[in-house]
């Protein structure tokens, strides 16, 4: 086991080669950059007025990788970044404008998470609901399904926030601290120094993007940060189920990000009657934007609504009633606001 210096200097280390390489790969224009240009800034969902390269995902997985050579004795670590070399490499061919139908993205997308859920043991076994508890419990195949649509709706709805300039990184942050507490608490120091690994790493790319930005996640980047929560939401729940940490305080935890895809695909299906794996300009931040017209109001309206949603979550965390009634209220909340802002 390493010294407390030793972790410290190892963490300068990995902070001063994540931003020398993408400081290099920001100013290497000539035929890397290129291809991570975003210039469809024209799209419904764009709202930035230049090309801005869409290298975070480069950035994040570049820093795992980094961050598995320094600190080898770090097993979920490892996991997370071998679960994350498939995801990454498939979701980055957007971002080289190699176009993939949403509806066969998101099904090779899920093949790949089924096969993760599978070797890495990533089961979601209690939802808080007896009946279905039971069937997870007796059925792995069923098990294996369910928690890869888990993972699977988290990294959509990570994608479906991000190119909104620091939403998602801001978002994130707050997810991995809290559960960087929730591990503290138990005493899961292992998932704790993960935790803050990542926060580190969100961290640093926040400084590139928000305010004004000079990268995008783009695609590689949002699924990155989306399977990293999901997955370290899933660990750490298995590692404090026996705490009586109940798996609807990580549902209200995951809600926004959750239930943002959940809602888009029920409303562009039964509410607007069109294809639901397509892109519009009706989601909630892109609502909050045009009622308000600034990108920091926004991003800061929506995180410290859900700061404060959270806030409340960890006073009752261990009352199994509370987080129950709180999760049906946070959505409630969402669907009250949401069509607020469509009248508007």
């Amino acid at each position: 086991m390493l010294s407390l210096n030793e972790y410290l200097f190892i963490f300068l280390i990995i902070l001063f080669s994540s931003t020398l390489i993408i400081l290099l790969i920001k100013n290497y224009k000539k035929k890397f950059l290129k291809n991570f240009l975003d210039r469809e800034y024209t799209k419904v969902q764009s709202f930035h007025k230049k090309p801005i390269p869409k290298i975070g995902g480069i950035f994040i997985f570049f820093f795992m990788m980094l961050a598995c050579m320094f600190f080898q004795d770090l097993i979920f670590l490892k996991n997370i970044f071998y679960i994350s070399i498939p995801v990454f490499f498939f979701s980055i061919l957007e971002d080289i404008k190699i176009n993939i139908n949403p509806f066969i993205r998101l099904l090779i997308l899920f093949i790949i998470i089924f096969f993760c859920v599978k070797l890495f043991n990533l089961n979601i076994y209690s939802v808080q609901f007896y009946n279905f508890d039971k069937i997870l419990n007796n059925s792995q195949v069923l098990a294996y399904l369910f928690s890869s649509f888990c993972i699977l709706f988290i990294i959509n709805g990570s994608n479906f926030i991000d190119g909104f300039n620091g939403l998602l990184g801001i978002h994130s942050s707050i997810i991995i601290l809290i559960l960087a507490f929730i591990n503290y608490y138990y005493g899961n120091f292992e998932l704790l120094f993960i935790s803050i690994l990542f926060l580190i790493c969100f961290i640093m790319f926040l400084f590139l993007n928000f305010p004004n930005p000079k990268i995008f996640l783009g695609n590689s980047g949002a699924y990155l940060i989306g399977l990293v929560l999901a997955i370290l939401v899933i660990l750490t729940s298995q590692k404090t189920q026996y705490h009586k940490v109940y798996p609807f305080f990580f549902a209200c935890l995951l809600n926004y990000i959750f239930f943002e895809t959940f809602f888009s695909f029920f409303r562009k299906t039964f509410y607007e009657k069109k294809n639901p794996f397509y892109p519009d300009k009706r989601h909630l931040h892109m609502l909050v934007y045009a009622r308000f017209k600034s990108h920091i109001k926004t991003t800061l309206l929506i995180n410290f609504f859900y700061l404060s949603s959270i806030i409340v979550v960890l006073f009752f965390f261990k009352n199994p009633g509370f987080l129950k009634v709180f999760f049906i209220l946070q959505i409630f909340l969402y669907i009250i606001f949401y069509f607020h802002l469509l009248k508007k």
